[in-house]
């Protein structure tokens, strides 16, 4: 019993340090920020895209392929899998081989790892299970905990960046250009300057180049990316050139209800902080506080109780 309680507490500890040291889910702050310091440097050429062009088959691959199967097989029977991999910015499907290698990897050493633990400390056999099937399932989960952070926090700079897109989308429509032309256009700009967003919509107007339809396109980059917003603005679209309004206005009018929307969710999240302040103060603050002022009281009490008892 001893040797799981030291691993439980180890386990604790090691999670609050890889959540607290992890990076934190960005804000439109931090993503400006970025902009601007991209902006003063350098120009990129070229966009920077995570992609896995490499021949031969990594260790994780073939890792994967042992346990899974063939490698054409994997992609299809896991393609919720690989939309959390692309908004975490790892696209192709070799990332969901590489990922998946990586679980059962992990898994595995994990499960080893308290094994040797447990004969080292010759703990019992019902302790044996539960540390290798504890550290199983903790390395098992780790990289998806991992991807599925960095993804959240992603999509959370996208949805931030979302109305100063719109914004750029407008000006080069508004100076001449189609709607194409101006995505492909604010694509590259803001992939230069390191932003998610722009990643997206070059990876969307690669496939208009390619002699896709933009509703079709703008419609795959949405589902890939999971921001319900974009999905709206691409019915927005849809439905102004359909009925023949202004393309330039639309956007502007849209790009406005985005913003009131973003300023709608920070009022909300400043009023929720007050509630989540409930707990570590009822907690954490209020006892320490009781101790500093009722401690002394409360000595003095108990000391004037016992002396007559001594006497």
């Amino acid at each position: 019993m001893e040797i799981l309680i030291a691993a439980g507490i180890f386990a604790l500890v090691f999670g609050v340090l890889y959540f607290t040291l992890a990076s934190r889910v960005p804000v439109v702050e931090e993503a400006i920020q970025r902009r601007l310091d991209n902006i003063a440097a350098q120009p990129k050429t070229a966009a920077r895209l995570r992609l896995y062009d490499a021949k031969e088959d990594t260790f994780w691959e073939t890792v994967a392929n042992f346990f899974l199967g063939d490698k054409r097989e994997i992609p299809a029977a896991y393609s919720k899998v690989g939309r959390l991999l692309h908004q975490a910015a790892y696209r192709g499907e070799r990332a969901i081989r590489i990922f998946w290698g990586l679980r059962i990897f992990l898994g595995l050493a994990f499960s080893f790892g308290g094994l040797l633990l447990a004969f080292l400390f010759r703990a019992s056999t019902q302790d044996l299970m539960l540390l290798a099937g504890g550290g199983g399932v903790v390395g098992y989960m780790l990289p998806y905990a991992t991807v599925r952070r960095k993804a959240k926090a992603r999509v959370l700079e996208m949805k931030e960046t979302l109305p100063d897109t719109l914004d750029l989308i407008v000006v080069c429509v508004e100076a001449g250009m189609g709607v194409d032309a101006a995505l492909n256009r604010v694509g590259k700009e803001q992939a230069d300057q390191g932003l998610a967003m722009g990643e997206e919509l070059l990876l969307a107007t690669q496939e208009l180049q390619a002699g896709a339809v933009r509703k079709e396109a703008l419609t795959r980059c949405a589902d890939r990316i999971g921001i319900e917003e974009f999905r709206g603005l691409i019915t927005f679209l849809t439905q102004t050139e359909e009925l023949g309004g202004s393309i330039a206005r639309s956007l502007r009018i849209y790009s406005s209800t985005m913003r009131e929307k973003r300023s709608q969710s920070a009022e909300e999240a400043a009023r929720k902080a007050v509630i989540k302040l409930i707990f570590p103060l009822v907690f954490f603050i209020l006892p320490a506080i009781f101790i500093l002022l009722l401690g002394p009281a409360a000595l003095s009490i108990l000391r004037t109780l016992s002396s007559p008892l001594k006497g």
